[in-house]
């Protein structure tokens, strides 16, 4: 996790729970993530429903130029990428992994901006399922917010270890192994060197290159 604010809010989440897989909705408190706080999101799944967003910080809605709460998560995304978002976000929701993605967004005038976000999940309430989120732009082009994202793109997946951030499984480890949940689909091939992941080669060590 290379961007602040995600580590600031991974530490504040990893604080929280405690020894516990993940902590509760309610322990979460606005004025703690601070100026983070326009960048943060909650997606909530009712019982077998679609996960959509509860909360959406005010700079998330200027990115993609709409109001998101109500709308479904998996719609950010285009076509191919949407089941694989929702078996992570479900994977997330079920298993309480952390999730990281690094996506590509692009604009209704056809210009792109590099994303990083990340799934933080949190305890289950009776019929009820919550993810706190983040999405951060590394750079933020000078026209983000006033050029609305109209659609996401995955470049890569990682699942975090809470007891060890730094030794994230990559996205060329999942795509190889079947039995990670929500990793159906992405296809891999291996060579003693490295592993391809669509059009992104990932090298020994995690380093991943377009």
């Amino acid at each position: 996790m290379r961007n602040d604010g995600t580590n600031e809010l991974f530490g504040y989440w990893n604080r929280l729970r405690g020894t516990r897989a993940a902590p509760e909705r309610r322990e979460v408190a606005p004025a703690s993530i601070g100026k983070n706080l326009a960048d943060t999101f909650i997606i909530q799944a009712l019982g077998h429903g679609e996960p959509r967003f509860r909360l959406a910080g005010t700079r998330i809605c200027s990115i993609y130029g709409r109001e998101l709460r109500g709308l479904a998560f998996a719609s950010l995304w285009q076509t191919r990428d949407r089941s694989n978002i929702a078996r992570l976000v479900k994977n997330s929701m079920t298993n309480k992994s952390v999730v990281q993605l690094n996506f590509e967004g692009r604009t209704t005038r056809g210009r792109k901006a590099f994303f990083q976000l990340i799934l933080l999940p949190l305890a289950n309430e009776a019929n009820d399922r919550h993810v706190l989120g983040m999405v951060t732009s590394p750079g933020r082009p000078f026209w983000l917010e006033s050029d609305a994202i109209i659609e996401n793109r995955i470049q890569s997946i990682s699942i975090i270890d809470p007891r060890y951030p730094s030794r994230s499984l990559s996205s060329s480890a999942m795509a190889a192994d079947p039995e990670i949940p929500g990793t159906k689909g992405l296809a891999a091939s291996q060579s003693i060197i490295s592993r391809k992941v669509a059009h992104l080669r990932v090298f020994d060590g995690g380093k991943i290159i377009g």
